[in-house]
Formats: C-alpha cells, sequence, structure tokens
C-alpha cells in the first residue's frame, strides 16, 4: 500500500507520518506502539497495517521518503549535466541537513547516539540504495570504484555526522561557547565539511 497514490491512501500515510514525527520528540521509536500512533492520527488499526507492517515499519518509510526526493535531484541534475558535479553533491547535501536540521527533535532520536541499531542500518541502506542508483549513472566514477562499497561509505559517513552534529547541538546551549567547547557547525558549514570528505571523481563533471 506503500505505493498506492489514490487520495486517501496518501492522507492516511501523511497522517500516520505526521504522528510519527510528533511521537518520536517525546518516545523512543522501540517502544511506539501502534494504538497510540493510529489514535494520534486519526485513523483505525486496519488502516494502518494496509499501509504498514509495524511502527518501525512506518518510521523507516518516514525517513526514506526524504532520500527519494534528494536521490533523484541529484540524478536528475548529473543526467542533464545542468549543474557541475561539486553543485550538484552540494545541493543534495544541503537538501538533506535543512530537511533534518527542520526536524532536529526527532531526528536526533533516529541518527543520533542512541539511536535503535536495527532503525538506524535500515536508514543507512535506504541512503546506501539510492546512492547506488546515482553512482550507476556517474561517468566520472573509476571502473575500480565498487558503487555499492562506496554507497555504504558515503551513507555510512553522512548519517553518521549529521547524528553527532544534531547531538551535539542538542546537548550545547547556543549561546555558550569557549575555546575548549566551541558551538557546533552551522548548517551551511556542515555542508561545506562533507563536501570535502567525497572522493574527488565525485565532485567532477
Amino acid at each position: 500500500m506503500v505505493g498506492n497514490r489514490d487520495p486517501r491512501a496518501v492522507r492516511t500515510r501523511e497522517k500516520l507520518i505526521g504522528a510519527f514525527h510528533e511521537a518520536i520528540r517525546d518516545a523512543d521509536p522501540r517502544t511506539m506502539s501502534v494504538s497510540a500512533l493510529t489514535r494520534a492520527a486519526g485513523v483505525n488499526r486496519t488502516s494502518f497495517y494496509g499501509h504498514f507492517s509495524s511502527p518501525e515499519d512506518l518510521a523507516i518509510h518516514a525517513i526514506s521518503e526524504l532520500f527519494d526526493v534528494v536521490g533523484e535531484a541529484d540524478i536528475v541534475l548529473r543526467a542533464e549535466h545542468r549543474v557541475t558535479g561539486v553543485q550538484a553533491s552540494r545541493q543534495a547535501l544541503r537538501e538533506i541537513v535543512r530537511f533534518i536540521a527542520e526536524r532536529r527533535a526527532s531526528y536526533v532520536r533516529l541518527l543520533g547516539p542512541g539511536a535503535a541499531p536495527q532503525l538506524m542500518r535500515a536508514v543507512a541502506e535506504a541512503f546506501t540504495e539510492h546512492t547506488m542508483v546515482s553512482l550507476g549513472r556517474m561517468d566520472t566514477r573509476p571502473a575500480s570504484a565498487d558503487p555499492k562499497i562506496t554507497a555504504q561509505f558515503l551513507a555510512g559517513g553522512v548519517l553518521g555526522v549529521i547524528g553527532a552534529w544534531l547531538a551535539e547541538e542538542t546537548e550545547r546551549s547556543p549561546l555558550t561557547s569557549d575555546d575548549d567547547h566551541p558551538l557546533p557547525p552551522t548548517s551551511d558549514e556542515l555542508v561545506e565539511a562533507l563536501i570535502q570528505c567525497l572522493p574527488g571523481w565525485f565532485l567532477t563533471d
């Protein structure tokens, strides 16, 4: 049912995803119940199971939607050569960081140090799959650069850095900083730092 584009099905998924993002502000994703999510979304259990197999499945889908959008945008930009490689990477990373930063109260629980391992693994796998598609269409990828290993490296690195950044932002006051405890980087600074970590061939035209 996740692929069902019927307006009623789309509205039901949006309600459940919205309820999930509200619930995760206060609850560990491992302890969420179907009853609580359906009650918050205003739908019944049958509707829930028509779309998702569990709260964890709902969580994975809620996050994967980001990578569907960003991954496709990156692929299109590169395929049409409308921007340079570094511009495509920067735009994709900005979208990822912006999307997650706007939902930091939710995502710090999903990507931060205390994230559920199974959920974090599923998020990384979704990121990896989309990155592999993009890598497969890159003319600049060296033949010796294995797409799967490269995608796993990029997914683990990007998600790990963003998760640590969210946790650091949450723990520190935005008004206090000293030489030993500098403020976390801004969103733009984080993106530029991530750009510097990408393989050189990933940024070429």
